[in-house]
C-alpha cells in the first residue's frame, strides 16, 4: 500500500477545508473548557477533600469524553458523513472501555520497558544510605539502557496508537481494538514514525507566529491522523 506522507496530509486537508470551522469550533471549545476547569481544579485541590477529589476525577472523564467526540466527529469526515457539533458528546458510553484499553496500553508499555530499566538501575552503585544523584551517573554510559526504553517504548505506541479509533468506529472490545491497531499497523512503523515526525515540525512551526498557526495545524494534525487510521484499516498491513 502506498503510504506516501504527500498525499495524506493533502488529502487530509481537502477533508478538513469544508469543515473547518466545525473543528476549529470543537477544539477551542474543549481547550476553554479544559482551561476553566483547570482553573476550578487548582482552587479545589488548595483544600484537598473527598469532594475536591471526587471533582477532578470527572473533570477528567468529562474531558475523555469530549475527545473521544471529536474523534467520532473526524471519523464521520472522513467516511463522508455529516459532521456536527453535538457529536462532540456523543461517545461517553464509551468511557469506561477506553480508561481500561488505556490501562492496558501503559500496562504493555510498562512491561516493555522493564528490560532497560533494570539495566539501567543495575548501572548504577549507590550506598544504602544515600540517593542516586547526577554526579553519581557520571562517566558512566547511559545510552544503552536509555535506548533500550525508548525504542520498545516508541514502537509499541506507534504499533497501538489507534486503538481508540477502533473503539469509537466499530465500538468493539477492549482487546480486539489494541489486537485491530497492532494489526493495521504492521510493517508501517518506520512511515508512521516518519509522518509522526513532519506533523510535529508544521506544528512547531506553526507556534512561532504567536501561536496564530496553531488554528490551521492542530486541526489538521488530528484529520490526519484520522486519515491514516482509515488507509490502513482499507488497505492491507504489509507482510
Amino acid at each position: 500500500m502506498d503510504f506516501s506522507k504527500r498525499e495524506i496530509i493533502t488529502s487530509s486537508w481537502n477533508i478538513l477545508k469544508p469543515n473547518f470551522g466545525l473543528l476549529v469550533l470543537a477544539i477551542i471549545f474543549i481547550f476553554c473548557l479544559n482551561l476553566f476547569l483547570g482553573m476550578i481544579q487548582n482552587r479545589l485541590l488548595e483544600d484537598l477533600t473527598f469532594q475536591s477529589i471526587l471533582f477532578t476525577v470527572a473533570a477528567y472523564l468529562f474531558q475523555m469524553g469530549l475527545n473521544l467526540g471529536m474523534l467520532r466527529i473526524c471519523l464521520n469526515l472522513v467516511h463522508n458523513r455529516k459532521g456536527d457539533f453535538s457529536h462532540l458528546f456523543g461517545s461517553f458510553n464509551l468511557l469506561i472501555p477506553y480508561l481500561m484499553a488505556s490501562l492496558l496500553v501503559i500496562l504493555i508499555l510498562l512491561v516493555s520497558a522493564i528490560p532497560g530499566i533494570v539495566l539501567l538501575l543495575s548501572s548504577i552503585s549507590v550506598d544504602l544510605d544515600t540517593f542516586p544523584t547526577i554526579e553519581s551517573l557520571e562517566g558512566m554510559s547511559m545510552v544503552i539502557p536509555v535506548l533500550i526504553i525508548f525504542i520498545p517504548f516508541v514502537y509499541i505506541s506507534l504499533r497501538l496508537q489507534f486503538y481508540d479509533y477502533f473503539l469509537v468506529d466499530e465500538e468493539c472490545g477492549i482487546i480486539d481494538a489494541v489486537k485491530k491497531s497492532a494489526a493495521i499497523t504492521k510493517g508501517y512503523v518506520m512511515e508512521l514514525f516518519l509522518l509522526g515526525a513532519v506533523m510535529s515540525i508544521i506544528v512547531l512551526i506553526s507556534i512561532i507566529p504567536l501561536g496564530a498557526g496553531l488554528v490551521i495545524s492542530v486541526p489538521l494534525a488530528i484529520m490526519v491522523n484520522t486519515y491514516v487510521y482509515e488507509k490502513l484499516k482499507r488497505g492491507s498491513p504489509k507482510d
